[in-house]
């Protein structure tokens, strides 16, 4: 069940001319999404890489497809004050289940 309101922030950097950065725009979108906890094997494969999975959230893709910023992906999450750095968006199952592994 999707009950829980996160925010997907994404980060977008404009450049000019030459190829600098002028500017950062952060862009916070709103989706409903299901907090799941990583299973033991998520944890343990993460950890061996040196990765500390601290939650995972899954979302309707069709609703995750609507959150993206001109097609680029999020880099944060923001659920109940928490701010986690996105480490993997993976579609799970079905076409219309996607999950966004995070990190702290």
């Amino acid at each position: 069940m999707r009950n829980e309101l996160i925010t997907l922030i994404t980060t977008k950097k404009t450049r000019n001319g030459r190829g600098f950065e002028e500017s950062e725009e952060t862009v916070r979108k709103e989706i409903f999404a299901e907090m799941r906890s990583a299973g033991v094997i998520e944890k343990y494969g993460a950890q061996k890489a040196d990765i500390d999975i601290s939650a995972i959230f899954r979302v309707d893709t069709d609703s995750y497809k609507a959150a993206l910023v001109d097609g680029k992906r999020p880099d944060k999450v923001e659920h109940d004050g928490e701010e986690y750095k996105i480490h993997d968006v993976r579609r799970r199952g079905s076409y219309k289940k996607t999950e966004i592994v995070c990190k702290r």
